[in-house]
């Protein structure tokens, strides 16, 4: 991954304020497209701070047993995980606009907190089942990291919240799947499609409405 001097040094002071180990499961198969640049980019940014770990994984085609203990089904992919905690996932390489995004999620999952608004706080609380949330970008995209920082943020808040960030054109199966015609477009619970870009208070207000109306449809 080509950075320069001064990339090098902004990401190091970056990486200098992490607390805890974040480690970078990646799992990749070099006879597919994306994969080398998915693991070059895991390894520049462990070289570049103590506290990045990687563990490149052969997606063995599937049959990796870690992909089913983590429930991933699509590859290359990076899985970013601290103990017991492996709620955020980016399928592709996060490189472009997208960048910057996933190293603030690296920085707020290594230190236990984040940026996210009190009223977008305060909305998320309120979600009583677990939440899957799909963020369907394009690293030539510059809206959509935005999206995908609260979707980071939201897994690294509540243990209900699994994120997965969506590289759209390195999964075009995926993307035709959940009819993504712009991006960002936001994917809660399989069951409401969201796009746009949208503050955190209004990306939690969608996910808490949308966890009531499910709750409110299967008991009302």
């Amino acid at each position: 991954m080509m950075l320069s001097e001064n990339e090098r040094e902004t990401l190091q002071r970056k990486f200098a304020g992490m607390t805890d180990e974040v480690t970078l499961v990646v799992f990749a198969d070099k006879a597919l497209p994306g994969s080398s640049l998915l693991v070059d980019f895991a390894n520049t940014m462990a070289s570049l701070g103590p506290k990045i770990k990687v563990d490149i994984e052969d997606a063995q085609d599937g049959k990796n047993p870690r992909m089913h203990d983590l429930h991933v089904e699509r590859w290359p992919m990076v899985v970013l995980t601290k103990g017991d905690f492996s709620r955020i996932r980016y399928y592709g390489a996060p490189l472009g606009y997208e960048l910057p995004a996933i190293l603030d999620a690296f920085a707020e999952l290594s230190n236990s907190t984040t940026a996210l608004s009190p009223r977008a706080k305060s909305s998320l609380a309120t979600v009583r089942r677990k939440a899957n949330i799909k963020v369907f970008v394009l690293t030539t995209c510059p809206f959509c990291p935005t999206v995908a920082r609260h979707a980071y943020r939201g897994a690294i808040e509540s243990t209900k919240v699994t994120a997965e960030v969506i590289d759209s054109a390195t999964f075009p199966d995926l993307a035709a799947r959940h009819a993504v015609m712009g991006v960002p477009k936001v994917v809660l619970n399989d069951n409401l499609d969201i796009t746009g870009a949208m503050t955190d208070t209004e990306f939690f207000e969608k996910l808490r409405d949308s966890d009531h109306a499910l709750i409110d449809s299967m008991y009302g």
